[in-house]
């Protein structure tokens, strides 16, 4: 049986973190390497094979080796990237199932994956260490990027569409996990398919499911739930109306201020005026009161 070879990674492995961008940013891949770039927040797009694909944070791209792309990041994008060879991929220590099913996923182009934030924050936090680890060298460093790649990989196989899922939930976990999933990404703007696909469940399903629970679309949940953060906001918050927009995840506060309208009758500025008034008239008759 020949030795395997125990390769240098700081050879064959480079990663990056890319903080919040002032401009808009290009990368051009020739395709020596595989290509992993995880998307944090903002936006950009990806030209693969003549076809350019617009890319929403949270989520993944990958580019197998020899496949070239060019990837453009919009001012305020913020994520990290990992480029590893063939070699080294191959001799990440992962469990049988996972290794055949990565060896799968590293040959098929990944364009705007959807990731949650959590696994998104994740995957940049050990790509930070990893670039951290091969720019320092301290002891152990090849060994600690072994243990980092052996993760970032296992995050990249939960993520993809080959973990399985032959189960179909039950409707009302189904709901129970919508809602819950609701609070966790309303801020990310998410598709009612974007909700499906992390579910596991097809967009009628879901659909269906919801609407026969609460007797509402899922939809309209999704902008209820938003609808009841901003407005907790402008009651309770000093921040400008723009800030909150931003906070909730609208690029633009002119859209944010027609969403609230369009949902309440009343813009935001107009909704935190009435209320602040209503609170002194309130106060003042609370105060009068023996």
């Amino acid at each position: 049986m020949p030795l395997r070879v125990r390769l240098d990674l700081a050879q064959e492995v480079e990663s990056q973190t890319i903080a919040s961008t002032l401009d808009t940013t290009q990368w051009t891949l020739h395709g020596r390497r595989n290509r992993v770039f995880v998307l944090i927040s903002g936006t950009g797009s990806i030209h693969y094979r003549d076809e350019a694909t617009g890319l929403q944070a949270p989520s993944l791209v990958w580019v197998p080796t020899g496949q070239p792309a060019t990837l453009t990041l919009y001012a305020g994008s913020r994520g990290a990237w990992l480029a590893i060879s063939d070699a080294a991929l191959s001799q990440i220590a992962l469990p049988g199932n996972i290794g055949d099913d990565l060896r799968r996923i590293s040959a098929r182009p990944q364009l705007g994956t959807r990731l949650t934030r959590e696994v998104a924050n994740r995957l940049a936090t050990l790509i930070g260490i990893i670039e951290d680890e091969l720019r320092e060298g301290p002891a152990g460093s090849q060994e600690m990027v072994r243990h980092q790649l052996a993760i970032v990989s296992i995050l990249l196989w939960r993520s993809s569409d080959l973990v399985p899922n032959d189960a179909q939930p039950a409707p009302r976990t189904v709901v129970s996990n919508f809602l819950h999933l609701v609070d966790q990404q309303m801020r990310s703007h998410w598709s009612v398919a974007d909700y499906a696909r992390y579910l596991g469940v097809s967009t009628d399903r879901l659909n269906s499911a919801v609407q026969r629970a609460t007797g509402q679309a899922p939809l309209a949940l999704i902008h209820a739930r938003l609808m009841a953060e901003a407005r907790q906001m402008i009651e309770t918050s000093g921040m400008h109306i723009s800030e909150i927009a931003t906070v909730l995840g609208f690029d633009d506060p002119a859209y944010f201020s027609r969403f609230f309208k369009r949902l309440t009758g009343k813009s935001p500025r107009q909704y935190r005026i009435e209320f602040t008034r209503s609170q002194i008239r309130m106060s003042g008759s609370f105060a009068a009161w023996p």
